[in-house]
């Protein structure tokens, strides 16, 4: 079977390694280096960076992360522990070029070319195929022209690089806060002598701004020392994911067909899991598309999350203060949430519910 893959960013370099055992794969990129832009902050779970390790060398894990903060900028919050390797931070540029190195060594065919045109048979360029992947990021021209594209809510990230002392590696903070973070949240991620600080906002807001706020309070805090020393961001896309991504021969793949967490924007994991159950599936690929109502249900979390007014964050964190919850997974947020509402007892969390939700309220 012949198979193009348009677009070579994680989601395409992904279905073409998983693919080339199964398919004869054309990767088509209009650029001729991959990793760039960077703009991912890049954890994964531990679990997908066991699975990425077959096809990377080691030297693109940053850091373990073990421990994920959630709360305040003041401090205020709950601990978030998992088991070893529970996440990693990522080289995202080093990662994309070495998983096109794998991908080349398998017998994927590499061209370097702008593409403009598909149709739902699979021909690209005038060129047939028996199937192809549309992995071109959000933008998703090609998928949206054929209709099997996601319309996520959108936002903004940006990241700063400190190199220095970090005060806690291997802890991540997550911050909900609507002066740093409006529609979203704020983060700090310390590794040993590095750390990457970052926020998102929904259109409309400053971000340069954002950040230098967030990085100060970081520095205030004693989180992170050193000197920034790299800025970048990029889109970030928060569900849902298009219900119907494959068209005839085409289907959309990544971004473009919204294969992010939700509540975190990340898309790593997502993409992976469709690209590994695409060999077995390829006389209908639809069905390797299974975390697709998983990820529309997390969607409801996110909004909750992220759209929630100062006040309710403020006293539900106020409420949680110094809580530690163990999760087993980083990344089923509904499978996080069900163990967390076990370690707190039902009828706690319910309370602790009912007093927010009027903060909730208008």
């Amino acid at each position: 079977m012949r198979v193009a893959v348009v677009g070579a960013g994680f989601a395409g370099l992904a279905t073409s390694i998983k693919l080339s055992r199964a398919a004869k794969v054309t990767l088509f990129e209009e650029h001729e280096e991959v990793g760039v832009p960077e703009h991912c902050t890049g954890i994964v779970s531990g679990r997908v960076w066991e699975e990425l390790g077959s096809y990377v060398s080691k030297s693109v894990k940053e850091g373990d992360l073990s421990e994920f903060f959630i709360g305040l900028p003041s401090g205020k919050g709950v601990t978030l522990k998992g088991p070893k390797d529970f996440a990693v931070r990522l080289d995202r540029k080093r990662l994309e070029e070495e998983m096109l190195e794998t991908a080349l060594s398998m017998g994927v065919e590499w061209r370097v070319k702008l593409i403009t045109d598909v149709t739902p048979k699979g021909s690209v360029h005038g060129q047939s195929f028996d199937r192809v992947f549309l992995a071109e990021g959000w933008r998703a021209e090609l998928s949206s022209r054929l209709g099997i594209a996601a319309r996520p809510r959108r936002l903004y990230g940006l990241n700063v690089e400190v190199r220095g002392r970090a005060a806690h590696p291997g802890r991540v903070e997550v911050w909900f806060d609507k002066a740093l973070a409006p529609g979203f949240f704020a983060w700090v991620v310390m590794l040993e002598e590095k750390a990457v600080v970052g926020t998102a906002a929904v259109r409309g807001y400053n971000v340069e701004k954002l950040l230098s706020s967030t990085l100060e309070v970081a520095r205030r805090r004693g989180l992170v020392e050193g000197e920034a020393v790299k800025r970048y961001g990029g889109v970030i896309q928060t569900g849902p994911p298009v219900l119907a991504p494959c068209l005839r021969a085409v289907c959309s793949a990544g971004d473009a067909a919204g294969l992010n967490k939700p509540v975190t924007g990340g898309g790593l994991y997502p993409s992976l899991d469709v690209a590994k159950k695409l060999p077995g599936n390829l006389n209908r690929p639809i069905k390797a598309y299974k975390i697709v109502p998983r990820l529309y249900a997390e969607t409801a979390v996110a909004r909750l999350l992220h759209g929630a007014p100062q006040r309710f964050y403020e006293r539900l964190f106020s409420e949680l203060d110094g809580e530690e919850w163990r999760i087993s997974e980083y990344d089923n947020h509904l499978r996080s949430v069900r163990e967390i509402i076990g370690e707190m007892r039902v009828k706690k969390f319910a309370l602790l519910f009912l007093k927010a939700l009027r903060y909730l309220l208008p």
